[in-house]
């Protein structure tokens, strides 16, 4: 009987990310795990993770999405570990907020840049950012705005509260982005922070998201 219990318990224990029995702590320290609800659960991972009865039971539940890093801790430099740590969750924040900002631009076509040092960070955080805005319901390009070296040059040298609506004006000016189009720009605008910022581009006018 004390065997059966035991290996119910182990059966039990088996999917926690806890460092515990069967993971031990540095096995722990490579997943990252985020809580959310059982609805926002049920739309990303339909019939994995069932949706809340109608009528609900009264016991506010969540469900914890865990995910094996790819990269061991340490390998990366410190800010871009950070960084990627909570892209997923900032990135649905920002798409969120650029939506709910803008409801009358949810018809344009939305295209997506993410300045940061890293060209491989960069990439994540704009496929990331790209990605909840699919999720937000708008229509998402994968076409990116240009600029020519001489607005280059000239815009990489203003600090970045003036570059950002600067280029902005410059996309519109020169057709890159058309009436049409919508830019939603995700930068960090301090070497040492690791909270992303972003922006809004439209008609070249240039908005804060924060």
């Amino acid at each position: 009987m004390i065997a059966y219990i035991a290996l119910a318990m182990v059966i039990l224990l088996r999917p926690d990310p806890a460092p515990g029995l069967l993971r031990s702590k540095a096995d722990a320290r490579q997943i990252d795990c985020t809580a959310i609800s059982e609805a926002a659960g049920s739309q990303q991972y339909p019939g994995r993770i069932k949706p809340e009865p109608p009528r609900g039971d009264f016991i506010d539940k969540r469900a914890v999405i865990c995910r094996e890093r790819l990269m061991r801790a340490g390998l990366r430099d410190t800010r871009d570990e950070a960084v990627l740590s909570t892209l997923r969750t900032q990135t649905a924040e920002l798409a969120a907020a650029a939506v709910a900002q803008r409801p009358d631009l949810g018809a344009r076509s939305w295209l997506v840049e993410a300045y940061y040092p890293s060209v491989q960070v960069s990439g994540k955080i704009r496929f990331s950012t790209a990605d909840a805005l699919v999720s937000q319901g708008v229509p998402v390009s994968d076409r990116t705005p240009v600029l020519a070296a001489g607005d280059i040059d000239v815009i990489t040298r203003m600090a970045p509260q003036q570059a950002y609506p600067a280029a902005c004006a410059r996309y519109a000016a020169t057709g890159s982005l058309g009436e049409d189009d919508v830019l939603l720009a995700v930068m960090v605008r301090d070497p040492r922070e690791t909270i992303l910022h972003a922006g809004l581009c439209e008609g070249g006018r240039w908005s804060w998201l924060r």
